[in-house]
């Protein structure tokens, strides 16, 4: 553990080192203590139970007179270096790092220096990317108003971490663990980063309310999904009297609709590429995804299509005169087009179709397209708002 930049914040190593007894004895834990310049330094300090060593330019001296068995090295490598008469630290010291490494190997050089302070292979401290708690019952529980609280602590604890950290996270599960069954996992899914309690708590309750547990639950576990480092927003000063009774936003509302009706029933819409009007967009678990990777550029003609179109396109009767009519016997008005779509010849679903936007003498505007090929007929294919 490296405490050289909390000593003045502790009031010196001293301190450290008394609290660290002090609960290692309230825990019943038998603990050796020893500070030195370097990490392998004090382990191979703290194993002959020796003094601190402060000072650097004391290292040397200090490691020298240690027996080669604090070193933890192999048996076979501790025998081959006391045959040839070296016993401690300073004795492979003393030795020309050539021969060492020929005879005894490069790594265990390395470690010297390491001990010295002249090379550092510890790799570098990096926290987990996912996060995990437990908490265990002393029985087993079929309460929900008990298991609603332990849910909590762990949210409660696991907030605590993601503010420390400033992480946030978009998605969770929750184990109910049972002594003699596979464990109920729960999945949540939550819209966009972050690390906000209500929104976990809330979601939480929720799917408790609806799940079916087959059997008593002996322990309650969070896992979380991939963490990201949080993008905290400015807060207003005051509250927006303009909106006192503001329902919740969007993403909340999203949640708690995934949460109750299903994931897959909630969903975005994101543009494809592919030029034929029902196969240019497709479900997208985002609901504010606009395009999908490699989606095409949006058409020119994009404000001359309708948000609505329909399932399948409506054949349209015709007059004697070949103009198409919807809902009446007067023929449609085109206001634009043609707009020529053909595609999916690569598919076996080829198209070759004219497409207008059209009113009736209702003002309806409708979006109708005819057939280029076959029967050279009328469709309606989707209704302008």
């Amino acid at each position: 553990m490296e405490v050289n930049g909390s000593l003045k914040l502790f009031g010196g190593l001293e301190t450290i080192k008394e609290a660290l007894r002090a609960e290692f004895e309230r825990r019943q834990i038998t603990a050796y203590l020893c500070a030195a310049p370097t990490a392998l330094a004090a382990l191979w300090l703290v194993r002959h139970r020796n003094h601190d060593v402060r000072l650097p330019e004391k290292l040397v001296g200090s490691l020298s007179a240690l027996p080669l068995s604090v070193t933890g090295w192999p048996e076979s490598t501790q025998s081959s270096l006391q045959s040839m008469g070296l016993q401690t630290i300073g004795d492979c010291l003393r030795l020309p790092r050539d021969g060492f490494i020929r005879r005894i190997g490069r790594q265990y050089l390395l470690q010297l220096d390491q001990s010295l302070g002249g090379y550092d292979p510890w790799p570098e401290f990096r926290p987990s990317q996912r996060l995990s708690s437990v908490l265990e019952f002393p029985d087993e529980i079929t309460d929900p108003v008990a298991l609603a609280c332990a849910g909590g602590n762990l949210i409660e604890n696991l907030v605590k971490v993601l503010r420390k950290r400033q992480i946030g996270i978009e998605s969770f599960e929750i184990v109910f663990r049972h002594l003699h069954r596979s464990a109920t996992v729960e999945r949540i899914k939550l819209v966009g980063l972050t690390q906000d309690r209500e929104r976990f708590l809330r979601l939480f309750l929720d799917r408790l309310e609806r799940i079916f547990l087959p059997a008593p639950v002996i322990a309650l576990a969070l896992r979380t999904g991939r963490v990201e480092a949080a993008v905290e927003h400015n807060a207003t000063l005051f509250r927006d009297s303009a909106q006192p009774g503001r329902e919740e936003s969007i993403d909340r509302l999203v949640e708690r609709l995934r949460g109750r009706l299903g994931a897959t029933r909630i969903y975005g819409i994101s543009l494809v590429k592919e030029h034929r009007p029902e196969a240019a967009w497709e479900k997208s678990v985002d609901l504010f995804s606009q395009t999908s990777p490699g989606a095409a550029v949006i058409s020119p003609w994009a404000h001359h299509r309708p948000l609505w179109i329909l399932p399948r396109p409506l054949p349209l009767l015709s007059t004697a005169g070949g103009f198409p009519r919807y809902h009446g016997r007067e023929p449609l008005q085109t206001l634009s087009g043609p707009e020529r779509i053909e595609a999916g010849w690569w598919s076996g679903e080829d198209i070759s179709r004219d497409y207008y936007m059209a009113a009736n003498s209702k003002g309806e505007k409708l979006w109708i397209y005819q057939n280029r090929c076959a029967d050279r007929n009328w469709y309606l294919h989707g209704i302008f708002g």
